[in-house]
C-alpha cells in the first residue's frame, strides 16, 4: 500500500444506542471509562437518547437518563475516534439558536465527530411539561431544521432589523450529518429526498423496520447510512445467551407493556411483548457465530452496513453481562461480519 493511500473504510460498522449510548447499565461515574472501552473495542459510535422523567430513587431499576448534550461533551472529551450521535434530540424542546451553538460547539471540540439525530418530539408528556403545543411541534419541525442549517453557514442570520453570526460554526461542512428519527413512511421518504439519513430505532418490530427502510430506499435514500437498531446480546453459546439474558427480557418486556408502546402505530404490537416473541423477534442473541450470521442476514435482506445495538437493554442488563457482551461483540462478532463481507467481494 502506498503511504499516501488511506485504509479502506470498514465494510460493517457497529454502534451502541441508549440513554447513555448503550452503556446505561453502569452508574454515571463509570460511563466515561466504558466509553473509552467502547472506542478501544472498535465500535463506530455511541448514540444518546433524549428522554425525561426516567431514572431516580422512584425507579430503582432500569436506565438512568442524563442530559444528552452534557453527556456527549464528556464522552467526546474522553475519546479520540469514536463518533457521538443523538438518537434522537427532540427538536421541539430546544431553542434553535441555543441548539445551533451547542451542536457546533460539540463538533468543534471533537474535531468533527458529531452525528445530529433529531425528531419532532411528539411525546405528549414532554410537550406538556415544556409548554409546547403539539400541533406547533409538527408544523415548525422543518422550519426549525432549516434555521439550524442557516445558522451553521458562514454568514449572518437576520433577526428583525439586525443580523448576527451564530457562533461557533461546525467543523463538518456544511454541517454535521443529519439523521431523522421517525415511525412514518412519509417522513422517511422526505428525509431521503432531503439527503438525510433515517434512524431505525431498535424498539421497533421488524415489520415496521422493513416498512421504514423500504420507504426510505424507494425515495432514493442510501440504506448503508442508516443506523439500524436491534437489541443485541452476545455470550459464549446460544444456550448461555438465553439463560443469562432471560431475566432481563422478562423485566424489559413487562416494563414496555407498562409504557403502552403498542398503542402507538408503527412501533410494536402487544404480541411483540410476549417474552418468547420478544426474544425471538426483537433481540439478536447468541454465540458470536450466531450473532454474526444474523447480522449478515440483515445485510443481505435490507442492505444494512451499520448495526446500532441496544446493548444495555434500557439499563436492565447487569453490568457484568453488558461488559462481556460488548467485548465479544467488538472482538469476535464485528471482525467475523467484516471478514465475511470482504470475502464475498474477493470471490
Amino acid at each position: 500500500m502506498r503511504q499516501d493511500m488511506k485504509p479502506a473504510a470498514p465494510t460493517f460498522r457497529i454502534g451502541l444506542s441508549g440513554c447513555a449510548g448503550g452503556l446505561e447499565a453502569v452508574s454515571s461515574s463509570r460511563l466515561l471509562d466504558l466509553a473509552e472501552q467502547a472506542e478501544a473495542l472498535g465500535f463506530e459510535g455511541l448514540w444518546l437518547n433524549e428522554e425525561h422523567f426516567q431514572g431516580s430513587i422512584v425507579e430503582v431499576e432500569g436506565r438512568r437518563c442524563l442530559s444528552p448534550l452534557v453527556l456527549a461533551s464528556a464522552m467526546l472529551a474522553r475519546t479520540r475516534r469514536l463518533r457521538i450521535g443523538f438518537s434522537v434530540l427532540l427538536l421541539a424542546l430546544h431553542h434553535p439558536v441555543r441548539l445551533a451553538e451547542e451542536i457546533a460547539t460539540l463538533d468543534v471540540i471533537s474535531d468533527g465527530r458529531v452525528d445530529f439525530g433529531i425528531s419532532r418530539g411528539a411525546n405528549p408528556r414532554y410537550l406538556e411539561v415544556y409548554g409546547v403545543d403539539p400541533e406547533s411541534a409538527n408544523v415548525s419541525f422543518q422550519s426549525r431544521l432549516e434555521f439550524l442549517f442557516e445558522a451553521w453557514q458562514d454568514r449572518k442570520v437576520p433577526f428583525g432589523e439586525n443580523s448576527y453570526s451564530i457562533e461557533p460554526k461546525p467543523v463538518q461542512k456544511p454541517h454535521p450529518p443529519v439523521f431523522i428519527g421517525t415511525y412514518t413512511e412519509e417522513t422517511a421518504a422526505w428525509a431521503a429526498r432531503q439527503g438525510h439519513a433515517i434512524i431505525c430505532h431498535g424498539i421497533t418490530n421488524m415489520a415496521n423496520q422493513r416498512r421504514m427502510m423500504r420507504a426510505f430506499k424507494d425515495a432514493g435514500g442510501d440504506v448503508t447510512r442508516v443506523p439500524f437498531g436491534r437489541f443485541v446480546y452476545v455470550s459464549e453459546t446460544d444456550a448461555s445467551a438465553r439463560e443469562e439474558l432471560w431475566p432481563t427480557v422478562l423485566k424489559l418486556a413487562g416494563r414496555l407493556k407498562g409504557f403502552g408502546l403498542f398503542n402507538r402505530k408503527g412501533i410494536l404490537t402487544e404480541g411483540d411483548l410476549d417474552p418468547e416473541v420478544f426474544y425471538r423477534e426483537m433481540v439478536i442473541a447468541g454465540s458470536p457465530e450466531t450473532c454474526a450470521r444474523r447480522f449478515l442476514e440483515l445485510h443481505d435482506e435490507l442492505g444494512i452496513t451499520y448495526l446500532n445495538a441496544l446493548s444495555a437493554f434500557f439499563g436492565f442488563l447487569p453490568f457484568d453481562l453488558l461488559d462481556r457482551s460488548l467485548t465479544l461483540l467488538g472482538r469476535e462478532v464485528r471482525p467475523r461480519v467484516e471478514q465475511a463481507l470482504i470475502s464475498r467481494l474477493t470471490t
